[in-house]
């Protein structure tokens, strides 16, 4: 896979593209005890100096992407992994308009082109670790060099590749269709959707955190990230909303300047009350467990699906990169076209954008502290030169009080009332315009505790359609039947498929359908239904017009 997306700098080299995200790389590595099983630490680092070049276009870095994954491949029912060949780097002579999904409209996302060789890239060797902090705690002379960076970023003409303007391009660029993938006409270069989006994306706010570095001329300069899975990072950075900064976007939701974000919001949706906001904050960490704790086992739940040279985008995100749309949605403006954070086109327009991914890229460091393993090369934050700053994980601690939270809103709202049957999904799509509760059968029921170390018990919600390029949300709730029967109560959340707006593939050329994989292995001893054959899943809207194809329940072998 290669995606060479950034702005102007480096390259990566060949060897940083053999990269299998989903697997950590086995040469000169180190055992570590996880569970029963060993999991395996990468050492390999190849290092030298990194160039100072302005004239190569970054963006021929991202496209390694392909390289990064390694072989890329097709993950079975079973959790088996089938190589094909990587996404290949772009034709960067052969850039096209892009689209904005929100209105069709078509525009212009192509890099500055140069038939100039493109430098390898390697990891830097000078010694520095940067160290990023959360946004809402860097102090005055840290937020201060943090806008003299972006102001002078914006300063500079649009033409040059290391401007405000061409770095926040880059991400229509691979993300809304300037690119076809090399050797197949009519297939988009799509990094969303699929396990290029971990380290396409950590590529990118790397180069763009080396460039204000460099404006500032401090080589130790790191961004701050905006740490949305902590209770007190659950609202938007005050740093952000000062009108005179250059950090300001007014192309937000004015409405959710001060407001706590509820991943459970939809459109529309009043803010949490003072009185309410206790409980949400507990609902958004067990979220945040869920998506550690129920992918430890299989990470293409957590990084989503391969993707192969010339296979049409699939849109088989992962759980984070799902859980990543929603602060896009909140962020963003609720009004069509969503610019500049709801809409994937103009996203990076947004200094928030940067912060945002940031967050996103730590919380993938930890899911491989926690595996206990970690790809090679340039996919270690140390090899690139920066790390977090060690904060507490509270979602960490929150099931116990999660658990009493919900057996007080079951006392209260009476339990074993009005039970009804539940069916089948049967074989015909369904339109998504009110909840769909259906009754879905288990490959295997009482598993041991090894057997769950063997294999991940995973819902699949597929035949997925929505209006190409809208954004869509809705969620999937996992309940315990008896004999058949259900409650009112859809259960707990296993996890929420996100869609934000963008250009995913060429609507006229081909049609494709998504698909959401959650793990629940751990949900089910939390409702005890492990000895249950089949369980309840609820599907419920909360915005976009959808239709779902089918629901089912495999088991994916666990590679730890």
């Amino acid at each position: 896979m290669s995606l060479s997306l950034l702005a102007t700098s480096t390259v990566p080299s060949s060897s940083l593209l053999n990269v299998n995200p989903l697997r950590s790389n086995t040469k000169n590595r180190s055992t570590v005890r996880v569970g029963k099983k060993v999991a395996y630490t990468s050492c390999e680092q190849k290092q030298s100096n990194e160039g100072d070049s302005h004239t190569i276009d970054r963006r021929n870095v991202l496209l390694g992407l392909g390289g990064l994954y390694g072989a890329s491949a097709t993950i079975g029912s079973q959790g088996k992994i089938a190589m094909g060949a990587p996404v290949a780097p772009p034709d960067l002579s052969k850039c096209q308009l892009a689209t904005d999904a929100a209105n069709g409209e078509q525009v212009y996302c192509c890099p500055p082109y140069s038939s100039a060789d493109i430098k390898p890239f390697v990891p830097p060797n000078d010694g520095i670790l940067r160290k990023r902090k959360p946004a809402h705690k860097l102090n005055r002379k840290e937020i201060e060099d943090f806008k003299r960076g972006i102001q002078l970023m914006k300063e500079l003409p649009e033409t040059d590749p290391w401007s405000y303007y061409q770095q926040a391009t880059i991400h229509c660029t691979y993300c809304n269709g300037a690119f076809d993938q090399v050797g197949f006409e009519d297939v988009l270069l799509q990094i969303h959707g699929s396990w290029l989006f971990t380290p396409w994306h950590r590529y990118y706010i790397y180069f763009w955190e080396k460039i204000l570095g460099k404006l500032l001329k401090d080589p130790t300069f790191a961004i701050p990230y905006w740490s949305w899975d902590t209770p007190e990072g659950m609202y938007m950075p005050g740093m952000y909303l000062d009108r005179n900064s250059p950090l300001y976007d007014d192309n937000r939701n004015h409405n959710h300047f001060t407001a706590l974000m509820d991943y459970d919001f939809t459109w529309g949706a009043p803010n949490p009350t003072p009185e309410q906001e206790e409980e949400v904050k507990i609902r958004n960490l067990k979220k945040i467990h869920n998506m550690f704790t129920e992918t430890i086992g299989a990470p293409s739940l957590f990084l989503g699906g391969p993707l192969s040279a010339g296979q049409v985008p699939q849109d088989i995100a992962g759980a984070l990169e799902n859980q990543h749309g929603l602060p896009h949605q909140w962020t963003g403006p609720e009004a069509i076209p969503r610019h500049d954070m709801g809409n994937f086109y103009t996203a990076a327009r947004d200094t928030m954008f940067f912060g945002h991914h940031a967050n996103v890229d730590r919380l993938w460091d930890i899911y491989s502290d926690l595996r206990g393993n970690k790809v090679r090369d340039c996919l270690i934050t140390e090899n690139l030169g920066y790390t977090y700053t060690t904060e507490r994980h509270a979602w960490k601690d929150i099931k116990r009080t999660y658990k009493k939270l919900q057996r007080g809103k079951k006392r209260s709202a009476g339990e074993g009332l009005s039970l009804i049957p539940v069916s089948e999904f049967g074989s015909a799509p369904r339109a998504l315009n009110s909840t769909i509760r259906v009754l879905v059968p288990r490959p295997k029921v009482s598993r041991s505790t090894d057997e769950k170390e063997e294999f991940s018990e995973v819902v699949v919600v597929e035949g997925i359609k929505f209006g190409h390029g809208e954004s869509t949300k809705f969620d999937v709730y996992i309940a315990k039947p008896i004999e058949g029967l259900v409650g009112p109560d859809l259960g707990e959340l296993a996890g929420s498929f996100v869609r934000v707006t963008h250009t995913h593939h060429k609507k006229d050329k081909v049609e494709t359908t998504s698909k959401i994989e959650l793990g629940v292995t751990n949900l089910l001893d939390d409702i005890e239904a492990e000895a249950s054959d089949s369980l309840v899943v609820s599907l419920v809207p909360q915005h976009g017009d959808v239709t779902i194809g089918g629901v089912r329940i495999d088991l994916f072998a666990s590679d730890i």
